[in-house]
């Protein structure tokens, strides 16, 4: 039998809290809402308003998407009621399902090869056609993608993992919303309401999407606000202006370049690595060496071994900062050097520590930090702060093939100042990898492009 109970609370965080107390992480979140307190009889007091969740266990729910759906429509009705402009009609403001994978392109008109044509980066089928016809190229890149699968072993308790941290990530988000919704979108026009509630739907940072909106609304004309494309399209070249991006590595003959990734662990900087390395010497005949200082991690360095000799590259494995000039002494006659660090914690104060040791006395030429964009935003800038000792000028964003929406491109590239360099979108080495582009990450956020 299913058991429903209702829970109140004075804030939306600690009404979640009284679901995991009471209930446990199985509860299902069936409805939230925010309701008016009791008046209080001093006259100077104000009433303080309540919150209320619904959460059941041994519900049947075919899909976590429903589930979604139904908690998202719920904060959504909410911030409608906070409206004036649309106040009649809120149950027309539910929030609907949105998935940058399943998303239609703003070009739904166009063929492959007008939007390969359109698209500023198209390395998959540039690198593919220049990898076949050399090859002993192509089959180096076949012993790559053999390789990669010996070193990822299959992890039963991950999709069980990750499904918890959508949950969470999902609570967590309806709770922020709904806390600082009130205040922040009195004045979103009717025209513009779902385009603003489709920007905090994709983890755009509040703040960052009540400006975007606030801005759009004075730069539109009355036909332009309700023409929800081109409202979209104005909206598409304002993010496009706010992201920032780093040129691609360009590694100069005779003047040897040394690059380091730094970041925390599990986000892939390896993988990373194998893949700007394929790239640069396999197919644009680039003069290149490897250093791992990673030697916390055997399965890591061996992995990029395996790389570097599949690639035929030189690799020095160090473990201190005077081994690593003595690796680099030896690279002299290279024009790139990329530099594999051990992933630390960013509460980890010793290994951050060692790290500023490093780069204070080895001279590196440009270091960027790897994040994966599967963590929130919160997380990322935390991390962003953290890593500043290691002085990055960039940052590498990863597994975006594993986020479930893409605002966190926009609210971490506004929040952190730091470029974006590159994007990683999978795990084939070496091409699920391209250079940053403001104009399709700009897609990427409003969901109208796809990461293939």
């Amino acid at each position: 039998m299913s058991d429903v109970r209702t829970f109140k609370a004075e804030s939306m965080q600690d009404a979640l809290n009284l679901v995991r107390q009471e209930m446990g992480s199985d509860a299902v979140i069936l409805q939230t809402k925010q309701i008016p307190g009791r008046k209080s009889l001093l006259p100077w007091s104000k009433s303080k308003e309540e919150y209320e969740i619904t959460a059941g266990l041994g519900i049947n729910v075919r899909t976590p998407s429903a589930v979604q759906k139904k908690t998202r429509s719920a904060g959504v009705r909410h911030r409608a009621s906070n409206l004036k402009p649309v106040q009649s009609h809120s149950e027309s403001a539910a929030l609907p399902e949105t998935s940058y994978q399943n998303a239609p392109s703003v070009h739904q008109n166009e063929t492959p090869n007008t939007r390969h044509e359109r698209n500023s980066f198209a390395p998959r089928r540039q690198f593919d056609q220049r990898a076949h016809q050399n090859p002993a190229t192509h089959n180096k890149f076949e012993q790559i993608q053999q390789r990669r699968t010996e070193y990822e072993p299959y992890d039963p308790t991950k999709q069980f993992e990750e499904k918890l941290n959508a949950i969470q990530e999902m609570l967590e988000s309806l709770d922020r919303r709904t806390r600082s919704q009130p205040q922040l979108s009195t004045d979103v026009p009717a025209e513009l309401f779902q385009i603003y509630t489709d920007l905090i739907d994709s983890e755009v940072d509040e703040n960052i999407a009540h400006q975007l909106i606030s801005r759009l609304k004075e730069n539109s004309t009355l036909e332009q606000l309700k023409d929800v494309s081109a409202s979209k399209s104005l909206l598409a070249a304002m993010i496009e202006a706010q992201l920032v991006c780093a040129p691609p590595i360009r590694p100069v003959s005779g003047q040897r370049k040394v690059v380091a990734l730094v970041g925390p662990t599990g986000v892939g900087k390896t993988t990373t690595i194998a893949k700007l390395a394929a790239n640069f010497r396999l197919r644009d005949n680039i003069k290149m060496g490897l250093v791992t200082v990673d030697t916390y991690r055997i399965a890591a360095v061996e992995q990029l071994r395996t790389y570097a000799e599949i690639i035929d590259l030189p690799m020095k494995v160090v473990s201190n900062p005077q081994e690593m000039q003595q690796a680099l002494d030896e690279m002299v006659g290279l024009d790139l050097v990329l530099v594999d660090t051990a992933g630390r914690s960013p509460s980890d104060d010793l290994k951050i520590q060692e790290l500023e040791q490093l780069f204070r006395e080895v001279p590196i030429d440009e270091v960027s930090l790897v994040m994966s964009m599967t963590s929130s935003s919160r997380s990322l800038e935390a991390i962003a702060k953290r890593f500043q000792v290691a002085n990055p000028s960039s940052m590498i964003l990863t597994k975006l093939d594993e986020a479930p929406v893409m605002g966190s491109l926009l609210t971490l590239s506004q929040n952190t100042k730091l470029p974006i360099r590159y994007l990683t979108t999978g795990q084939d080495v070496p091409d699920d990898i391209e250079p940053a582009n403001a104009a399709r990450m700009a897609r990427l956020v409003l969901g109208e492009d796809r990461l293939l």
